[in-house]
């Protein structure tokens, strides 16, 4: 009898082992999605930054780039004041970019020591 008591505590700690391993292989997985998904934000976000830097680039010159797109080459006037505001606008953008790289880089050395 106590060496089938024995049998039966040995399977349960042995299936406790694999259910804490298979958890902690879940925790892994879970950082490692959670911090390529922010990855891949960050990565979003400055491919959003630089077309719309280019495309308001283009703008300051008096193109457009629907315009440009469907063969008109032609250039518009852009008063100086707009000219000002769209360069406002490229550094308020910038400024947030650099907020979202300062989280990022944070959240990226959470996870490297997480890893060790």
């Amino acid at each position: 009898m106590n060496i089938l008591i024995s049998i039966i505590f040995g399977i349960m700690v042995g299936a406790l082992i694999l259910e804490y391993r298979h958890a902690e292989r879940m925790r892994q997985s879970y950082r490692f999605m959670s911090y390529y998904a922010k990855l891949n934000e960050n990565a979003k976000l400055h491919a959003q930054f630089k077309a719309e830097t280019a495309a308001m680039l283009l703008r300051t010159f008096g193109y457009d780039v629907d315009r440009i797109v469907k063969g008109d080459s032609s250039r518009v006037i852009v008063s100086e004041e707009d000219k000002r505001v769209m360069s406002l606008e490229i550094d308020r953008r910038k400024r947030e970019l650099d907020e979202h790289d300062k989280y990022f880089e944070q959240e990226k050395a959470k996870y490297e020591a997480r890893q060790k």
